[in-house]
Protein backbone atom coordinates (compact mmCIF):
# COMPACT_ATOMS: atom_id res chain seq x y z
CA UNK A 1 0.00 0.00 0.00
CA UNK A 2 1.18 3.56 -0.63
CA UNK A 3 2.58 5.38 2.38
CA UNK A 4 0.06 7.30 4.50
CA UNK A 5 0.38 11.05 3.86
CA UNK A 6 -1.79 12.63 6.55
CA UNK A 7 -5.54 12.96 7.03
CA UNK A 8 -6.12 16.19 5.06
CA UNK A 9 -4.15 14.96 2.07
CA UNK A 10 -5.90 11.60 1.94
CA UNK A 11 -9.30 13.26 2.43
CA UNK A 12 -8.67 15.56 -0.53
CA UNK A 13 -7.66 12.64 -2.74
CA UNK A 14 -10.63 10.57 -1.60
CA UNK A 15 -13.08 13.36 -2.42
CA UNK A 16 -11.58 13.61 -5.90
CA UNK A 17 -12.07 9.90 -6.56
CA UNK A 18 -15.59 9.92 -5.09
CA UNK A 19 -16.59 13.00 -7.08
CA UNK A 20 -15.26 11.48 -10.30
CA UNK A 21 -17.10 8.23 -9.62
CA UNK A 22 -20.34 10.07 -8.92
CA UNK A 23 -20.03 11.97 -12.20
CA UNK A 24 -19.56 8.68 -14.02
CA UNK A 25 -22.74 7.27 -12.48
CA UNK A 26 -24.69 10.26 -13.76
CA UNK A 27 -24.20 8.90 -17.29
CA UNK A 28 -25.87 5.67 -16.19
CA UNK A 29 -28.92 7.37 -14.68
CA UNK A 30 -29.37 9.90 -17.47
CA UNK A 31 -28.89 7.44 -20.33
CA UNK A 32 -32.61 6.65 -20.86
CA UNK A 33 -32.07 3.01 -19.98
CA UNK A 34 -35.46 1.30 -19.94
CA UNK A 35 -34.39 -1.26 -17.34
CA UNK A 36 -33.70 1.51 -14.80
CA UNK A 37 -36.66 3.88 -15.19
CA UNK A 38 -39.43 1.36 -14.36
CA UNK A 39 -37.58 0.34 -11.21
CA UNK A 40 -36.93 3.78 -9.74
CA UNK A 41 -39.29 6.06 -11.66
CA UNK A 42 -38.20 8.78 -14.07
CA UNK A 43 -39.17 11.51 -11.59
CA UNK A 44 -36.88 10.02 -8.94
CA UNK A 45 -34.07 9.45 -11.43
CA UNK A 46 -34.09 13.05 -12.65
CA UNK A 47 -34.18 14.41 -9.11
CA UNK A 48 -31.34 12.06 -8.13
CA UNK A 49 -29.35 13.18 -11.18
CA UNK A 50 -29.71 16.80 -10.13
CA UNK A 51 -28.88 16.35 -6.44
CA UNK A 52 -25.97 13.96 -7.01
CA UNK A 53 -24.56 16.28 -9.67
CA UNK A 54 -24.47 19.11 -7.13
CA UNK A 55 -22.81 16.87 -4.54
CA UNK A 56 -20.25 15.62 -7.07
CA UNK A 57 -19.46 19.25 -7.95
CA UNK A 58 -18.77 20.04 -4.28
CA UNK A 59 -16.52 17.00 -3.88
CA UNK A 60 -14.54 17.75 -7.05
CA UNK A 61 -14.04 21.39 -6.10
CA UNK A 62 -13.01 20.39 -2.58
CA UNK A 63 -10.35 18.05 -4.01
CA UNK A 64 -7.78 20.70 -5.12
CA UNK A 65 -8.72 23.18 -2.38
CA UNK A 66 -8.01 20.73 0.45
CA UNK A 67 -4.81 19.48 -1.18
CA UNK A 68 -3.44 23.00 -1.69
CA UNK A 69 -4.33 24.04 1.87
CA UNK A 70 -2.66 20.90 3.24
CA UNK A 71 0.39 21.08 0.93
CA UNK A 72 0.83 24.44 -0.90
CA UNK A 73 3.34 22.84 -3.29
CA UNK A 74 0.37 21.22 -5.04
CA UNK A 75 -0.04 24.60 -6.73
CA UNK A 76 2.80 23.46 -8.98
CA UNK A 77 0.31 21.13 -10.68
CA UNK A 78 -1.03 24.29 -12.32
CA UNK A 79 2.46 25.48 -13.35
CA UNK A 80 2.87 25.11 -17.16
CA UNK A 81 6.66 25.23 -16.88
CA UNK A 82 6.68 21.98 -14.89
CA UNK A 83 4.15 20.00 -16.92
CA UNK A 84 2.35 21.88 -19.69
CA UNK A 85 -0.31 19.24 -20.63
CA UNK A 86 -1.20 18.66 -16.98
CA UNK A 87 -1.45 22.38 -16.25
CA UNK A 88 -3.64 23.01 -19.30
CA UNK A 89 -5.95 20.11 -18.40
CA UNK A 90 -6.40 21.24 -14.79
CA UNK A 91 -6.93 24.87 -15.76
CA UNK A 92 -9.64 23.71 -18.18
CA UNK A 93 -11.39 21.17 -15.96
CA UNK A 94 -12.18 23.43 -13.00
CA UNK A 95 -14.06 26.08 -15.05
CA UNK A 96 -15.68 23.22 -17.00
CA UNK A 97 -17.09 21.72 -13.80
CA UNK A 98 -18.37 25.13 -12.71
CA UNK A 99 -20.00 25.86 -16.09
CA UNK A 100 -21.46 22.34 -16.22
CA UNK A 101 -23.18 22.79 -12.86
CA UNK A 102 -24.18 26.45 -13.16
CA UNK A 103 -25.64 26.09 -16.66
CA UNK A 104 -27.76 23.16 -15.47
CA UNK A 105 -29.11 24.95 -12.39
CA UNK A 106 -29.71 28.35 -13.98
CA UNK A 107 -30.10 27.65 -17.71
CA UNK A 108 -33.10 29.95 -18.11
CA UNK A 109 -31.47 32.80 -16.19
CA UNK A 110 -28.47 32.58 -18.53
CA UNK A 111 -30.80 32.67 -21.53
CA UNK A 112 -29.35 29.39 -22.79
CA UNK A 113 -31.61 27.51 -25.20
CA UNK A 114 -32.44 23.92 -24.35
CA UNK A 115 -30.73 22.62 -27.52
CA UNK A 116 -27.41 24.35 -26.87
CA UNK A 117 -27.53 23.55 -23.17
CA UNK A 118 -27.97 19.87 -24.03
CA UNK A 119 -24.95 19.99 -26.36
CA UNK A 120 -22.86 21.87 -23.80
CA UNK A 121 -23.92 19.52 -21.00
CA UNK A 122 -22.89 16.41 -22.92
CA UNK A 123 -19.60 17.86 -24.19
CA UNK A 124 -18.47 19.22 -20.82
CA UNK A 125 -19.46 16.01 -19.03
CA UNK A 126 -17.32 13.92 -21.37
CA UNK A 127 -14.44 16.41 -21.11
CA UNK A 128 -14.46 16.40 -17.31
CA UNK A 129 -14.57 12.59 -17.17
CA UNK A 130 -11.74 12.27 -19.70
CA UNK A 131 -9.49 14.76 -17.90
CA UNK A 132 -10.31 13.21 -14.53
CA UNK A 133 -9.31 9.72 -15.68
CA UNK A 134 -6.11 10.94 -17.35
CA UNK A 135 -5.22 12.98 -14.27
CA UNK A 136 -5.75 9.96 -11.99
CA UNK A 137 -3.49 7.80 -14.14
CA UNK A 138 -0.81 10.49 -14.43
CA UNK A 139 -0.63 10.94 -10.65
CA UNK A 140 -0.82 7.13 -10.26
CA UNK A 141 -0.42 7.18 -6.48
CA UNK A 142 -3.26 4.72 -6.10
CA UNK A 143 -3.23 3.50 -9.71
CA UNK A 144 0.35 2.40 -10.20
CA UNK A 145 -0.52 -1.07 -11.55
CA UNK A 146 -1.42 -1.50 -15.20
CA UNK A 147 -4.51 -3.57 -14.42
CA UNK A 148 -5.84 -0.76 -12.19
CA UNK A 149 -5.37 1.79 -14.95
CA UNK A 150 -6.98 -0.45 -17.57
CA UNK A 151 -9.94 -1.16 -15.28
CA UNK A 152 -10.44 2.55 -14.62
CA UNK A 153 -10.41 3.32 -18.35
CA UNK A 154 -12.86 0.50 -19.08
CA UNK A 155 -15.30 1.60 -16.39
CA UNK A 156 -15.38 5.23 -17.43
CA UNK A 157 -15.25 4.28 -21.10
CA UNK A 158 -18.49 2.35 -20.54
CA UNK A 159 -20.04 5.41 -18.88
CA UNK A 160 -18.96 7.62 -21.79
CA UNK A 161 -20.41 5.16 -24.30
CA UNK A 162 -23.85 5.73 -22.79
CA UNK A 163 -23.69 9.32 -24.06
CA UNK A 164 -22.55 8.15 -27.49
CA UNK A 165 -25.34 5.58 -27.55
CA UNK A 166 -27.98 8.18 -26.65
CA UNK A 167 -26.75 10.90 -29.01
CA UNK A 168 -25.58 8.82 -32.00
CA UNK A 169 -26.57 5.13 -31.93
CA UNK A 170 -30.23 5.61 -31.03
CA UNK A 171 -30.85 8.32 -33.65
CA UNK A 172 -29.17 6.06 -36.21
CA UNK A 173 -31.58 3.25 -35.32
CA UNK A 174 -34.64 5.50 -35.29
CA UNK A 175 -33.99 6.82 -38.81
CA UNK A 176 -35.61 3.66 -40.20
CA UNK A 177 -38.85 4.28 -38.29
CA UNK A 178 -39.99 7.80 -39.13
CA UNK A 179 -43.36 9.34 -38.31
CA UNK A 180 -45.36 11.87 -40.29
CA UNK A 181 -47.26 14.82 -38.83
CA UNK A 182 -50.78 14.32 -40.17
CA UNK A 183 -52.54 17.15 -38.35
CA UNK A 184 -51.84 20.16 -36.12
CA UNK A 185 -54.81 20.84 -33.82
CA UNK A 186 -55.43 24.10 -31.96
CA UNK A 187 -56.47 23.60 -28.33
CA UNK A 188 -57.56 25.97 -25.57
CA UNK A 189 -55.03 28.10 -23.67
CA UNK A 190 -52.67 28.45 -26.66
CA UNK A 191 -51.95 24.71 -26.68
CA UNK A 192 -51.34 22.69 -29.82
CA UNK A 193 -51.63 19.00 -30.54
CA UNK A 194 -49.43 17.17 -33.05
CA UNK A 195 -51.00 14.06 -34.53
CA UNK A 196 -48.34 11.67 -35.82
CA UNK A 197 -48.63 8.38 -37.65
CA UNK A 198 -45.90 5.81 -38.40
CA UNK A 199 -44.52 5.80 -41.94
CA UNK A 200 -43.52 2.41 -43.30
CA UNK A 201 -43.69 0.57 -39.98
CA UNK A 202 -46.22 -0.55 -37.36
CA UNK A 203 -45.41 2.14 -34.83
CA UNK A 204 -44.46 1.76 -31.19
CA UNK A 205 -46.22 0.08 -28.31
CA UNK A 206 -46.51 2.21 -25.19
CA UNK A 207 -48.32 2.33 -21.88
CA UNK A 208 -50.61 5.13 -20.79
CA UNK A 209 -48.59 7.86 -19.07
CA UNK A 210 -45.28 7.22 -20.85
CA UNK A 211 -43.37 9.83 -22.82
CA UNK A 212 -41.18 10.00 -25.92
CA UNK A 213 -38.42 12.22 -27.30
CA UNK A 214 -39.27 13.86 -30.61
CA UNK A 215 -37.10 15.33 -33.36
CA UNK A 216 -38.78 17.14 -36.24
CA UNK A 217 -37.14 17.30 -39.66
CA UNK A 218 -35.56 15.12 -42.29
CA UNK A 219 -32.91 13.63 -40.01
CA UNK A 220 -32.89 12.34 -36.42
CA UNK A 221 -29.40 13.79 -35.91
CA UNK A 222 -30.35 17.13 -34.46
CA UNK A 223 -29.87 19.19 -31.32
CA UNK A 224 -33.63 19.72 -31.36
CA UNK A 225 -34.84 16.73 -29.35
CA UNK A 226 -37.48 17.24 -26.67
CA UNK A 227 -39.49 15.01 -24.31
CA UNK A 228 -43.31 15.01 -24.36
CA UNK A 229 -45.91 12.81 -22.71
CA UNK A 230 -48.05 10.80 -25.11
CA UNK A 231 -51.67 11.95 -24.88
CA UNK A 232 -53.27 9.38 -27.18
CA UNK A 233 -54.89 6.09 -26.19
CA UNK A 234 -52.24 3.41 -25.70
CA UNK A 235 -53.92 1.07 -28.18
CA UNK A 236 -53.71 3.56 -31.08
CA UNK A 237 -51.19 3.54 -33.91
CA UNK A 238 -51.28 7.31 -33.97
CA UNK A 239 -49.36 9.38 -31.43
CA UNK A 240 -50.85 12.58 -30.00
CA UNK A 241 -48.57 15.12 -28.34
CA UNK A 242 -50.00 18.28 -26.78
CA UNK A 243 -47.98 21.23 -25.48
CA UNK A 244 -48.47 24.86 -24.56
CA UNK A 245 -46.74 27.39 -26.81
CA UNK A 246 -44.38 28.59 -24.10
CA UNK A 247 -40.85 27.79 -25.30
CA UNK A 248 -38.56 28.11 -28.30
CA UNK A 249 -39.68 24.73 -29.62
CA UNK A 250 -43.36 24.52 -28.71
CA UNK A 251 -44.04 28.07 -29.93
CA UNK A 252 -43.32 26.82 -33.47
CA UNK A 253 -45.89 24.00 -33.40
CA UNK A 254 -48.69 26.12 -34.84
CA UNK A 255 -46.57 26.64 -37.97
CA UNK A 256 -45.73 22.96 -38.52
CA UNK A 257 -47.13 21.71 -41.80
CA UNK A 258 -48.83 18.31 -42.23
CA UNK A 259 -46.40 15.95 -43.93
CA UNK A 260 -43.46 17.06 -41.78
CA UNK A 261 -41.24 14.12 -40.88
CA UNK A 262 -40.58 13.29 -37.22
CA UNK A 263 -38.44 10.77 -35.35
CA UNK A 264 -39.55 9.39 -32.00
CA UNK A 265 -37.45 7.70 -29.35
CA UNK A 266 -39.12 5.76 -26.60
CA UNK A 267 -41.34 5.06 -24.88
CA UNK A 268 -39.93 5.95 -21.46
CA UNK A 269 -41.26 6.48 -17.96
CA UNK A 270 -43.10 4.61 -15.24
CA UNK A 271 -45.96 7.09 -14.71
CA UNK A 272 -48.24 4.28 -15.83
CA UNK A 273 -51.61 2.96 -14.72
CA UNK A 274 -52.05 -0.02 -12.43
CA UNK A 275 -54.57 -2.40 -14.11
CA UNK A 276 -55.79 -3.65 -10.74
CA UNK A 277 -56.45 -0.18 -9.30
CA UNK A 278 -58.95 2.56 -9.91
CA UNK A 279 -57.44 5.88 -11.03
CA UNK A 280 -57.32 9.12 -9.01
CA UNK A 281 -55.69 11.97 -10.96
CA UNK A 282 -54.61 15.35 -9.58
CA UNK A 283 -53.53 17.44 -12.55
CA UNK A 284 -53.11 21.05 -13.53
CA UNK A 285 -52.92 22.90 -16.84
CA UNK A 286 -51.13 21.08 -19.62
CA UNK A 287 -50.02 18.51 -17.02
CA UNK A 288 -53.28 16.74 -17.86
CA UNK A 289 -51.75 15.10 -20.98
CA UNK A 290 -50.95 11.75 -19.31
CA UNK A 291 -54.44 11.81 -17.83
CA UNK A 292 -55.87 12.20 -21.33
CA UNK A 293 -54.02 9.04 -22.35
CA UNK A 294 -55.55 7.20 -19.38
CA UNK A 295 -59.08 8.42 -20.11
CA UNK A 296 -58.96 8.00 -23.88
CA UNK A 297 -57.78 4.43 -23.40
CA UNK A 298 -60.49 3.70 -20.85
CA UNK A 299 -63.18 5.00 -23.22
CA UNK A 300 -61.84 3.03 -26.19
CA UNK A 301 -61.54 -0.18 -24.19
CA UNK A 302 -64.83 0.38 -22.31
CA UNK A 303 -62.88 0.07 -19.06
CA UNK A 304 -65.32 -0.27 -16.11
CA UNK A 305 -62.90 1.02 -13.47
CA UNK A 306 -63.60 4.19 -11.51
CA UNK A 307 -61.64 7.32 -12.44
CA UNK A 308 -61.44 10.67 -10.64
CA UNK A 309 -59.85 13.75 -12.20
CA UNK A 310 -59.24 16.87 -10.10
CA UNK A 311 -58.24 19.30 -12.82
CA UNK A 312 -56.85 22.68 -11.72
CA UNK A 313 -56.73 25.71 -14.03
CA UNK A 314 -56.57 29.49 -13.70
CA UNK A 315 -60.01 30.07 -15.24
CA UNK A 316 -62.75 28.39 -17.27
CA UNK A 317 -61.52 29.55 -20.67
CA UNK A 318 -58.06 28.02 -20.20
CA UNK A 319 -59.29 24.49 -19.46
CA UNK A 320 -57.57 22.44 -22.16
CA UNK A 321 -59.63 19.50 -23.50
CA UNK A 322 -62.68 20.91 -21.71
CA UNK A 323 -65.24 19.68 -24.23
CA UNK A 324 -63.60 16.30 -24.75
CA UNK A 325 -63.45 15.67 -21.01
CA UNK A 326 -67.17 16.33 -20.76
CA UNK A 327 -67.80 13.80 -23.54
CA UNK A 328 -65.54 11.19 -21.94
CA UNK A 329 -67.31 11.56 -18.58
CA UNK A 330 -70.53 10.45 -20.32
CA UNK A 331 -68.94 7.25 -21.64
CA UNK A 332 -66.93 5.94 -18.67
CA UNK A 333 -67.14 5.94 -14.87
CA UNK A 334 -65.36 9.31 -14.52
CA UNK A 335 -65.84 11.84 -11.73
CA UNK A 336 -64.63 15.10 -13.29
CA UNK A 337 -63.90 17.93 -10.83
CA UNK A 338 -62.77 21.28 -12.23
CA UNK A 339 -60.89 23.52 -9.79
CA UNK A 340 -60.61 27.18 -10.86
CA UNK A 341 -58.54 29.95 -9.28
CA UNK A 342 -60.66 32.68 -10.91
CA UNK A 343 -64.11 31.18 -11.55
CA UNK A 344 -66.88 32.93 -13.48
CA UNK A 345 -69.68 34.59 -11.49
CA UNK A 346 -72.14 31.73 -11.90
CA UNK A 347 -69.58 29.01 -11.05
CA UNK A 348 -70.91 26.23 -8.80
CA UNK A 349 -67.80 24.03 -8.72
CA UNK A 350 -64.56 23.98 -6.73
CA UNK A 351 -62.46 27.13 -6.44
CA UNK A 352 -59.02 28.14 -5.25
CA UNK A 353 -56.07 25.77 -5.06
CA UNK A 354 -55.88 22.03 -4.53
CA UNK A 355 -55.28 21.37 -0.82
CA UNK A 356 -55.83 18.69 1.77
CA UNK A 357 -59.46 19.71 2.41
CA UNK A 358 -60.33 19.44 -1.26
CA UNK A 359 -58.62 16.05 -1.58
CA UNK A 360 -60.32 14.73 1.53
CA UNK A 361 -63.67 15.84 0.13
CA UNK A 362 -63.26 13.82 -3.07
CA UNK A 363 -61.37 10.76 -1.81
CA UNK A 364 -63.17 7.46 -1.99
CA UNK A 365 -64.33 5.68 1.16
CA UNK A 366 -61.89 2.96 0.08
CA UNK A 367 -58.79 4.98 -0.93
CA UNK A 368 -56.63 1.85 -1.00
CA UNK A 369 -58.48 0.73 -4.13
CA UNK A 370 -57.03 3.66 -6.11
CA UNK A 371 -53.63 4.57 -7.56
CA UNK A 372 -52.86 8.31 -7.43
CA UNK A 373 -51.31 10.29 -10.30
CA UNK A 374 -50.03 13.84 -9.89
CA UNK A 375 -48.88 16.06 -12.75
CA UNK A 376 -48.84 19.81 -13.21
CA UNK A 377 -47.22 22.95 -11.75
CA UNK A 378 -44.64 22.31 -9.04
CA UNK A 379 -46.50 24.07 -6.16
CA UNK A 380 -49.62 22.04 -6.91
CA UNK A 381 -47.65 18.80 -7.00
CA UNK A 382 -45.86 19.57 -3.73
CA UNK A 383 -49.16 20.32 -2.00
CA UNK A 384 -50.87 17.23 -3.43
CA UNK A 385 -48.04 14.84 -2.51
CA UNK A 386 -47.87 16.08 1.10
CA UNK A 387 -51.65 16.11 1.44
CA UNK A 388 -52.00 12.53 0.23
CA UNK A 389 -49.31 11.45 2.66
CA UNK A 390 -51.05 13.24 5.53
CA UNK A 391 -54.31 11.54 4.54
CA UNK A 392 -52.66 8.15 5.00
CA UNK A 393 -52.26 7.12 1.36
CA UNK A 394 -49.59 4.46 0.86
CA UNK A 395 -46.64 6.17 -0.88
CA UNK A 396 -46.29 3.16 -3.18
CA UNK A 397 -49.63 4.11 -4.75
CA UNK A 398 -48.56 7.71 -5.52
CA UNK A 399 -47.01 8.56 -8.91
CA UNK A 400 -45.64 11.97 -9.86
CA UNK A 401 -44.41 13.42 -13.15
CA UNK A 402 -42.53 16.71 -12.92
CA UNK A 403 -42.04 18.42 -16.27
CA UNK A 404 -39.89 21.19 -14.75
CA UNK A 405 -36.96 18.89 -13.94
CA UNK A 406 -36.46 18.06 -17.62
Amino acid sequence: MPEYRGFALELGVALGFIGLGMLGLQFLFSGRIKQIAPTYGMDNILQYHREMGILAFLFIMAHPIILIIAEPEFLNYFNPSENLPRAIALVIVLPAVIILTASSLWRLKFGLSYEYWRLLHGFLSLAVIFIGVVHSIQVSHYLNSLWQQVLLVLIFGAFAYLVIHTRIVRPWLSRKKPYIVTEVISERDDCWTLSLEPSGHKGMRFRCGQFIWITLGETPFSLQQHPFTIASACNDRKILLTAKASGDFTSTWKNIQPGTKAFLEGPFGSFTSEPSKNIFMIMGGIGVTPGMSFLRTMRKEKDPRQAVLLYANPDWETVTFREELDDISKDINLKLVHVLEEPPKDWQGETGLINIELLKKHLSEKPEEFAYYICGPKPMQDAAELSLRDLGIDWRLIYSERFEII
